[in-house]
């Protein structure tokens, strides 16, 4: 199995040297609640030492004014990425009220109802006030509870000349000096290459799609929750743990699972999007956004009030609202839809949302981790491109579903088209598609990373005990509890980030973008002048132009 990825590999390593790829792209996205020192979720403002959430490009919130987002910008290798997140991280600690600190883990803390979870608040501007509204359609929709889940999102682009060298490899033509002189830049592409460009992101989609379960299985750190995460009658499919835990035996990662992430079940709603083309894709998303759901409809648009407790009432209010564990993803313009550009410009980078917090590393993530999913992301790439069906699209779902309650089980079978196959099987030969990758890359390194990082990944295969979820379950047993283990870690990752700070100049960067983050939403309320409805409906109006001019 793979034979085909480990041939193209191989072709590569005869033919060109690995700064051919050189400039493609990391970033990473990571979400962690702000919890009081008793351990319970912040009930206050997002703080002004931080900036401000609408404006500050690495310092923003998700869904909860409680719910920190810490974004990198695109960096040239794992290790930069993840020095950046760390200095972010140092620069959030060092700055939050005295009596909070990160709670670095992806279940949340101690929650007292869903209306515990404050919904983000952004300002007085139109833009501002949009991001509320959507924030409380997702409340609205889906309850506030599962909005206080955090994760990391894993970004990754290939410089614009690896897609002609990719045609190459699928086509299996000679790989020559050409390919290596080619530009690594991004300059304005023909039309041809960026079609070429957005199939071939597209196709790597599919591909991780297909093997999504590995990423739980490998990082999942969610095997248990608190128990005031369950609304009563909920749970019961679990194990009890000292009255105030529940957890999955040989579960991995629950935020992946039927707890997690997730449309209600009680008003059927058909979101399928076909993964068949991204031309299907976009119109498949542009239907669900511009589709009214009576449900929805009956909601109402707006509240007793007058203000907006939701964008609209179709099935979807933007692309975003649609879970998938990987997206396509363009960079909107200013007051551009998220579908719009994508259609418009085609797809920029990939982004992997199915990576765990994990409570073990200060700031959720680790080097070796990082460049298992960069090494995921070019099996992807190199893997033969084909349509994903419906039906398997269903399988896929059920085995990130499978592994996120049982992955470690022994002897657990995950499902194909053509039939089961032991998980650790499957894995394995993933890992040994990879293994010239790991030894490519690593020719480069002044200190071998990917090797290392492969070798760490096929020890999880041969033992269980090794991946994240099954330590989280032996900490939470040895501390006491779910609560007990995850404040234990939180609170000693607060003190070390505190006494750790390094680059200096990152650090005045982040300083400075405080200041101007707020100078740039004072700018953009006193620009809001029109009347927010019609900033509303021209906004999501860009559906309807974008569906007529198809």
């Amino acid at each position: 199995m793979y034979s085909e990825v480990r041939q193209r590999t191989e072709r590569l390593v005869a033919s060109l040297n690995p700064s051919v790829l050189a400039a493609r792209k990391i970033g990473l996205e990571k979400e962690s609640l702000r919890v009081s020192a008793a351990g319970g979720i912040s009930q206050t403002d997002h703080p002004q030492s931080l900036g401000a959430a609408l404006t500050h490009p690495s310092i923003t919130t998700d869904f909860s004014e409680a719910l920190l987002e810490m974004v990198t910008p695109p960096c040239d290798s794992a290790a930069e990425a993840l020095d950046y997140l760390t200095v972010i991280h140092q620069f959030i600690a060092a700055r939050l009220p005295e009596n909070e600190h990160i709670w670095n883990t992806s279940m949340p803390c101690i929650l007292r109802g869903g209306e515990s979870v404050r919904i983000g608040e952004y300002g007085t501007s139109h833009s501002g006030r949009m991001k509320h509204a959507y924030r409380r359609g997702l409340g609205l929709r889906y309850g506030r509870r599962m909005q206080a889940i955090a994760g990391v999102h894993f970004n990754f682009s290939m410089p614009e000349n690896a897609w002609s060298l990719r045609r190459a490899l699928l086509a299996g033509d000679p790989l020559g000096s050409s390919a290596e002189n080619a530009s690594t830049g991004d300059s304005v592409s023909s039309e041809q290459s960026i079609k070429e460009r957005t199939d071939g992101y597209f196709q790597m989609m599919q591909n991780l799609m297909r093997i999504g379960w590995v990423v739980p299985y490998l990082f999942g750190a969610s095997p248990a929750i608190c128990s005031t995460f369950l609304a009563p009658g909920e749970g019961d499919e679990f194990d009890v743990w000292n009255q105030s835990t529940r957890y999955a035996p040989y579960g991995t990662s629950l935020r992946m699972g039927k707890i997690g992430y997730r449309y209600r079940e009680d008003e059927p709603i058909d979101l399928s999007v076909r993964h068949t083309s991204i031309e299907a894709y976009i119109e498949d998303i542009i239907g669900h956004v511009s589709t009214v759901h009576p449900p929805y409809e009956k909601l109402g648009i707006k509240d007793e009030q007058g203000d907006y407790q939701q964008l609209s009432a179709a099935r979807l209010q933007i692309e975003n609202e649609y879970y998938s564990t990987v997206r396509p993803k363009q960079i909107p313009e200013s007051g551009e839809l998220p579908i719009y550009a994508l259609k418009q410009r085609g797809i920029r980078y990939l982004e992997l949302r199915s990576v765990d917090v994990n409570l073990f590393d200060p700031v959720g993530v680790n080097l070796e981790q990082i460049a298992m999913l960069e090494m995921l992301m070019m099996f992807a790439w190199l893997a033969t491109p084909e349509p994903l069906s419906a039906e398997e699209m269903d399988i896929n779902k059920d085995n990130v579903n499978c592994v996120a309650h049982r992955g470690r089980e022994p002897g657990l079978q995950l499902q194909k088209l053509d039939g089961a196959v032991p998980l650790a099987d499957w894995g394995h030969e993933i890992l040994d598609a990879i293994e010239p990758i790991a030894a490519w890359l690593d020719s480069q390194q002044d200190k071998p990373l990917y090797v290392p990082a492969l070798q760490s990944q096929r020890a999880k295969f041969e033992d269980a005990e090794l991946t994240p979820s099954a330590k989280m379950i032996a900490g939470i047993k040895s501390c006491g509890s779910f609560f007990e283990h995850a404040q234990m870690h939180s609170l000693e990752h607060d003190n070390w980030l505190k006494e750790n700070t390094h680059n200096a100049a990152l650090h005045e960067k982040l300083a400075n973008l405080v200041e101007e983050s707020r100078r740039k939403q004072v700018e953009l309320e006193a620009s809001s002048t029109c009347v927010f409805d019609d900033f509303i409906a021209n906004y999501l109006g860009q559906i309807h132009s974008n569906s007529t001019s198809q």
